[in-house]
């Protein structure tokens, strides 16, 4: 793979020429090339400015008033369409992550497809979740170790919040609260520079939390008007909180006090996230965004 891969890249060698010295079919040349640039040994960079949706971009900074939006292709094919959205989420991290930053991450399946394509760049940052950890059958990864894996990958620092994202009660979120490691990465998670989080809509299988609450819960949020919710914390189509008996379990950074980190990041696509998104957008919970194009055009519908 990596001589026919030096040949065709390198050295600028067609296909056949390619086959004929290794003695292998055009065929597998072909496909040697293909695995090469999904393995990851082949990385191509093509240095154009422009995006591939301006005008959809263009229209949801003017529409929503955010400071900019990133959108990606919608593709038919699962694999592809996780690609293109995580080599776009990725470059957009790379756009607002600065040296030195303080990230704060909302756990979501969209960032860590996006973590998953971060490059190897010496940012020196610093990362801490934005809320608890789920207990019981781990679904993916846990915000803990997507800040684990981008301070790898950024030569920076990993913080760990000790608690859980939901508190058995009021009392033991209000104990959690009083240890001082949560306190102390929660007050960083609210001085932050940049938040990177996903939405959960209110739909069965949707967002961290949903899923781990009983049918009386959910009933009870739905008619509190909770359309999504970003790190555990559930909002209304205005964007504005969703207080009561859950909310007061949760143990993480709340909807108002994040509205106070410089930039917020979203990452979240289809058609599930239309309305959740629509209502964080509208009510100014993020002021940035990656999504697909069919989703954008969804939001500006």
């Amino acid at each position: 793979m990596g001589r026919v891969a030096r040949m065709y890249y390198e050295h600028g060698l067609t296909h056949q020429e390619i086959a004929n010295l290794l003695g292998v079919s055009r065929v597998r040349v072909t496909r040697l090339l293909a695995e090469a640039r999904e393995s990851g040994m082949v990385e191509i960079i093509v240095h154009v400015a422009e995006s591939l949706f301006a005008d959809e971009e263009q229209a949801l900074v003017e529409r929503y008033g955010i400071k900019q939006a990133w959108v990606a292709p919608s593709v038919a094919e699962a694999s592809k369409a996780d690609r293109a959205f995580a080599v776009l989420g990725a470059e957009s991290l790379s756009q607002i992550i600065e040296k030195g930053s303080v990230v704060a991450l909302g756990l979501s399946t969209a960032v860590a497809l996006v973590v998953s394509s971060f490059p190897m760049r010496p940012l020196e940052a610093s990362f801490v979740p934005l809320a608890g950890s789920t207990g019981g059958l781990a679904k993916g990864a846990n915000p803990h170790q997507l800040a684990l894996e981008l301070a790898a990958r950024t030569q920076g620092s990993a913080f760990h919040l000790p608690a859980p994202l939901l508190a058995a009660s009021t009392e033991a979120a209000l104990s959690a609260y009083a240890d001082p490691g949560v306190k102390e990465v929660l007050v960083m998670a609210e001085g932050a520079d940049v938040l990177v989080a996903g939405l959960g809509g209110m739909e069965a299988g949707q967002g961290i939390l949903l899923g781990n609450l009983t049918a009386d819960q959910r009933e009870d949020l739905l008619r509190r008007g909770a359309v999504g919710d970003m790190g555990g914390r559930f909002f209304d189509a205005a964007g504005n909180a969703v207080t009561g008996p859950l909310d007061d379990r949760v143990v993480g950074v709340t909807l108002e006090a994040l509205k106070s980190i410089p930039n917020r990041l979203v990452v979240a696509r289809g058609a599930t996230k239309v309305t959740p998104l629509k209502a964080a957008l509208a009510g100014g919970l993020v002021n940035m965004l990656v999504t697909d194009v069919d989703t954008a055009r969804a939001l500006l519908l």
